[in-house]
């Protein structure tokens, strides 16, 4: 299953969010981005990578002695990430690359956690996109996700989450996408999905890599 979004347009709308994109968007979605932290182990000199890294939303959240790599498809996104982290000294270290996430330019194996915030929303193939995060996972490590996912009871709500798709992905993102069935589906084995966000519409999903 795709999501009914197109790269370049996500590009460019995730371009023109940058200068703005904390003070709009952080209110609502910070708290499952701080709240997700709280399940990462705490482990000196873990290699992360952080899928959609934006400008910089997360980097004081990681604990001293990380090794950060932060992607994101939009490269005004990353050169706000890069000037924040200048501005931070948390004995941390901060690495950055203009990329897609549906194609990882890292080998096998090669992270020791992965996380992607209000990510596999926004994008193409979703399904790809977790294979690609679960590859360049460790076997043994943290997968973390925090998005929105669509209930599978079909009820009230997940019908209207259907009806209001077409008019989320013009501002950035669907509402329909089982974000916890594409992991699983992907070879994701997700441990547990935590409510979170303003009227617990958010999950943090944990997942791991067999």
């Amino acid at each position: 299953m795709k999501c009914k979004v197109c790269p370049s347009y996500m590009e460019k709308l995730y371009s023109f969010y940058s200068p703005f994109y904390d003070h709009v968007f952080g209110h609502l979605l910070s708290p499952g981005r701080r709240q997700s932290f709280k399940y990462l182990k705490q482990r000196p000199h873990q290699k992360i990578l952080e899928v959609g890294v934006g400008p910089g939303s997360t980097l004081e959240f990681y604990p001293p002695q990380t090794e950060l790599v932060g992607i994101d498809i939009s490269a005004p996104m990353i050169q706000k990430a890069r000037e924040k982290a200048a501005k931070l000294n948390s004995g941390s270290k901060f690495e950055f690359h203009v990329m897609d996430a549906a194609n990882l330019e890292f080998p096998d194996n090669n992270f020791d956690v992965v996380m992607a915030a209000y990510v596999i929303t926004t994008v193409q193939d979703p399904h790809r996109v977790c294979r690609e995060m679960l590859r360049v996972a460790k076997p043994g490590g943290q997968i973390i996700v925090v998005n929105h996912t669509r209930g599978q009871n079909g009820n009230y709500w997940n019908r209207l989450e259907d009806l209001m798709a077409p008019i989320f992905v013009r501002i950035g993102f669907t509402t329909d996408l089982d974000v916890i069935k594409v992991m699983e589906d992907s070879g994701i084995k997700v441990e547990k999905a935590i409510r979170c966000n303003l009227l617990n519409t958010g999950r943090i999903i944990l997942g791991t890599k067999d």
